[in-house]
């Protein structure tokens, strides 16, 4: 493996290992703590948005912004049980 194909394959570890990590705290919220899923899926969209307005420009943002918007999004494979 080249140098270059070791660095992107250490960089997508990275990626997935932050995914995983979010994604097992997210369940235990959800599952251990029964929150709302509007309420951890919007608080990880809140957080997203400010690390994303903190670490770009306006017109970088609004790219950002219109790229999450657009992309195609697969929903997970679980039973949607509303409790209220």
């Amino acid at each position: 493996m080249n140098t270059q194909n070791l660095e992107k394959s250490k960089m997508e570890d990275k990626h997935t290992k932050v995914y995983e990590d979010l994604l097992e705290h997210a369940m235990h919220l959800l599952n251990d703590h029964s929150q709302p899923v509007e309420l951890v899926a919007g608080t990880m969209m809140a957080i997203a948005q400010r690390l994303y307005k903190t670490a770009l420009n306006d017109q970088e943002y609004e790219r950002m912004m219109d790229v999450v918007r657009d992309a195609p999004v697969r929903p997970y494979k679980a039973e949607k049980v509303r409790l209220h």
